[in-house]
């Protein structure tokens, strides 16, 4: 059953990316290049100080100008050993029960970011990682009123996690601004690859099913897997 599911979700996902002409979901993006600096709490698994981060936001459905959207940001930051570490998040609600609802913004400034999945560090519980913008980013959803913030500008989140009876959990502070062509390497992001050997996202069966959407939209696009 394993088989057919993964061939199923893979050619969806390629189809839909070969007629779109671009991933499935968040086609239209700006790319950006920055640092992370971990919290202490966080290091062991980053590393102390700042490190190298090439990042993507961009609107889920491709809506145009300021229409409200899905709001994604993926990065890739150096781990400790210096291996790459992808995280893919969009707009979530924030409680219990939201956390696990994709949810449109009606701008970047008010987009509040999270994973669907959880993350086990380690042994500890599972956590969820959010993403909040600093206030100063547009008010609107439009692509090209980000692109022109960002020639002034840097964007700031902040990165918590989150359990589901504690309390949120300072993880560290992503800057970021407009990539040059030469800071950017990749134009996908895989955060079920892509992460140290002693952090996971679970459940299982649910990341790889991810995984398998994310193998069909980069063979659709005609990148390799």
């Amino acid at each position: 059953m394993q088989v057919h599911l993964s061939t199923l979700v893979k050619s969806v996902f390629d189809v839909g990316a070969r007629v779109r002409h671009a991933r499935v979901f968040h086609p239209d993006g700006i790319q950006l290049s920055g640092r992370f600096h971990a919290d202490a709490e966080f290091e062991p698994w980053f590393g102390s100080g700042e490190r190298a981060v090439i990042a993507r936001i961009s609107k889920g459905a491709g809506t145009p100008k300021n229409l409200p959207d899905v709001m994604g940001l993926a990065f890739r930051v150096l781990d400790r050993d210096e291996h790459p570490w992808d995280f893919a998040l969009a707009t979530t609600g924030r409680g219990l029960v939201g956390r696990f609802v994709i949810t449109v913004a009606r701008g970047w400034a008010s987009a509040e970011y999270g994973a669907l999945l959880p993350y086990r560090f380690g042994d500890a519980d599972l956590v969820w990682l959010f993403a909040e913008p600093d206030p100063d980013q547009p008010s609107s959803a439009s692509l090209a009123a980000m692109t022109e913030h960002l020639r002034d500008h840097h964007l700031r989140f902040e990165i918590t996690a989150s359990g589901v009876n504690t309390p949120p959990r300072r993880v560290g502070e992503l800057v970021l601004h407009h990539a040059d062509s030469h800071e950017h390497r990749t134009d996908f992001f895989d955060p079920i690859l892509n992460h140290p050997a002693d952090v996971a996202l679970e459940p299982e069966m649910i990341s790889r099913i991810r995984e398998f959407a994310y193998q069909g939209s980069r063979a659709g696009r005609g990148e390799p897997s």
